[in-house]
């Protein structure tokens, strides 16, 4: 975990949503970085359950995972929607979050519950280039970072918090940094990476084939 290097400057916040948090996430390089996975972890525990109530959906398309980065809560699982007319064959290696199965062209399959904490990096065993990312989280409190780089967390209970962003392609101890706040004294909060983000894979292949015998 990152610490000592994180830089954070606390913010004054006027003018926004009563009982909201933005959390400004920011590159090496200064600029608002989108797409990162966010999370607030209470270091004491609190009644509330879950407030994720949406699905989880992560596509393929175009021989892609779309979107490759994804943050789900712990015992949760995950819909897997096939918008391709061909056969993925979709599976995760992750300790226990392991998952396998084959998924026909515009069909919809669920994974099993997602019951261990920690990153689940998903491939297909016909399109060896794809690939993706669920990071399985502990916390009802969980958002991915805006164009703006904006984490924004409505109506949070006032408490102590472990603040982390996560992402697969931070080069930092467990992909992740991390820092303690407590709420409700400061609306806004900016986090500036320690590390520029290794690049994205293409989840590209010069090759052309879409079936194989057997699938």
């Amino acid at each position: 975990m990152i610490r000592l290097n994180l830089f954070i400057l606390l913010l004054l916040s006027f003018g926004c949503i009563a009982n909201s948090t933005s959390i400004l996430v920011l590159a090496a390089n200064a600029s608002p970085i989108e797409n990162m996975v966010v999370y607030l972890t209470p270091q004491k525990a609190i009644s509330i359950n879950s407030i994720n109530t949406k699905p989880l959906i992560i596509n393929q398309k175009n021989k892609q995972f779309v979107p490759y980065i994804e943050v789900i809560q712990k015992g949760k699982n995950i819909s897997f929607h096939n918008n391709d007319d061909i056969t993925h064959h979709i599976y995760s290696v992750s300790g226990k979050n392991r998952f396998d199965f084959k998924i026909q062209g515009n069909h919809v399959k669920e994974s099993p519950n997602l019951n261990s904490v920690g990153e689940v990096a998903m491939g297909c065993n016909i399109h060896d280039w794809m690939s993706g990312y669920v990071l399985v989280v502990d916390t009802p409190f969980f958002t991915k970072t805006n164009k703006q780089g904006r984490a924004i967390f409505a109506n949070l209970p006032a408490g102590k918090y472990e603040l982390t962003v996560w992402h697969p392609q931070l080069d930092v101890a467990k992909n992740k940094v991390t820092q303690n706040i407590t709420l409700p004294n400061s609306k806004k909060w900016q986090i500036k990476l320690p590390k520029k983000l290794l690049p994205l894979p293409s989840q590209e292949s010069d090759e052309d084939f879409d079936f194989l015998e057997g699938y």
